[in-house]
């Protein structure tokens, strides 16, 4: 992770979803606006912001709702829950589908999410993509995230600027 200059970089080199949790406070009702691109590495790689995260004891977030936008123009939407184990399991809820206002690689979006009570809206560059309704997680933590998926070339950067959370009560 590097941070300065207004922009945060988060670099991912072992297949896997880094993420960068929000300092302060659990988030209820709220609207973030956020510029971010996938800055290098594969364009199917993935980045973007998850919602309403709790840790488990080993800090890890372990539900959430997660708003993830590729580089090659797609974007999916997925619920993390805790397995009868205690482990956390994450269920796409909505499929990866190619979205025409989303930029590719190396070009930045604008995400808007507003999370009203149990609904959730994903907008990107203006457009709403999608509005998703679950009460499950009505709070918690906010995180920046990038995704260097398996079986690809390690070494993926995505780049996060002009970050606002807003109160949507």
């Amino acid at each position: 992770m590097k941070v300065g200059g207004g922009s945060m970089v988060l670099e991912d080199d072992n297949n896997t979803l880094f993420w960068e949790v929000l300092p302060g406070k659990s988030y209820t009702d709220f609207r973030l606006d956020v510029d971010a691109a996938l800055t290098q590495g594969d364009p199917n790689n993935g980045y973007g912001v998850i919602i309403r995260g709790a840790s488990s004891q080993n800090g890890d977030l372990s539900t959430y709702y997660r708003f993830e936008l590729y580089g090659d123009g797609s974007y999916a939407i997925f619920k993390g829950s805790l397995d009868a184990t205690g482990h956390t399991q994450s269920k796409m809820v909505q499929t990866s589908a190619p979205s025409n206002p989303i930029a590719k690689a190396g070009h930045f979006n604008h995400i808007t999410i507003i999370a009203k009570g149990p609904l959730m809206t994903l907008m990107v560059n203006g457009q709403t993509l999608y509005t998703y309704s679950d009460n499950n997680y009505i709070s918690g933590s906010v995180a920046l995230f990038v995704s260097n998926l398996p079986k690809l070339t390690p070494g993926t950067q995505a780049t996060f600027t002009q970050l606002a959370i807003f109160s949507a009560s």
